[in-house]
């Protein structure tokens, strides 16, 4: 059986922040990708995950991300890395922001 390529606390970091406001504001997609190169469809897939968890427990975001969809009628999304939205995603946008700036200048050594 193949490994699980689970994704890493900067990667949920980056995402969360595209889940919330513009993934431009740190460079794009193309910054998450190069943290692991993790395929661009499965980043695409995390960030509508969390769009999910947030837009479940009413929180607002500030983008027109589209939130995973697909579940059956009641059932409500998987709390996936919540241990770590749930942490961060109150930062003001500019604290955020800046944590996404460590994290992306800390991967390029």
């Amino acid at each position: 059986m193949a490994k699980r390529n689970y994704f890493t606390q900067d990667e949920i970091v980056l995402c969360t922040y595209a889940a919330l406001y513009d993934v431009n504001d740190f460079g794009g997609q193309s910054m998450i990708y190069s943290l692991t190169h993790r395929s661009r469809a499965s980043i695409t897939m995390k960030i509508a995950n969390i769009a999910a968890m947030l837009d479940e427990v009413s929180v607002r975001r500030y983008n027109n991300v589209t939130p995973l969809t697909g579940l059956p009628q009641g059932q409500v999304g998987r709390k996936t890395n919540w241990d770590i939205v749930g942490s961060i995603y109150k930062l003001s946008k500019h604290e955020f922001l800046k944590k996404c700036q460590d994290i992306l200048v800390k991967n390029q050594t």
